[in-house]
């Protein structure tokens, strides 16, 4: 699974052919307003690059205790140094 955290640290996840935004599933909108899945959220962990052997793959833990697994990454936050 391809996924990407966009510059205002909106997750996205590659599917059907482009990325596509994942929305928060326990709040439908906020003042009219869709709310994306984030690291806005306190239940979104920092993504961690894992070297199991030869592979290596990413994993985000997410609400209710459940982690996302990416095989490829893109991380397109600023780096707060930068």
């Amino acid at each position: 699974m391809k996924g990407k955290l966009n510059e205002f640290g909106e997750l996205f996840i590659y599917r059907g052919h482009r990325y596509k935004p994942q929305y928060c599933p326990f709040i439908n909108s906020v003042n009219d307003m869709v709310v994306f899945c984030g690291d806005w959220c306190p239940l979104f962990s920092e993504p961690k690059r894992i070297r199991n052997g030869l592979k290596e793959y990413w994993k985000i833990d997410i609400c209710n205790g459940k982690s996302l697994i990416f095989e490829e990454f893109k991380d397109e936050r600023k780096n707060e140094k930068e």
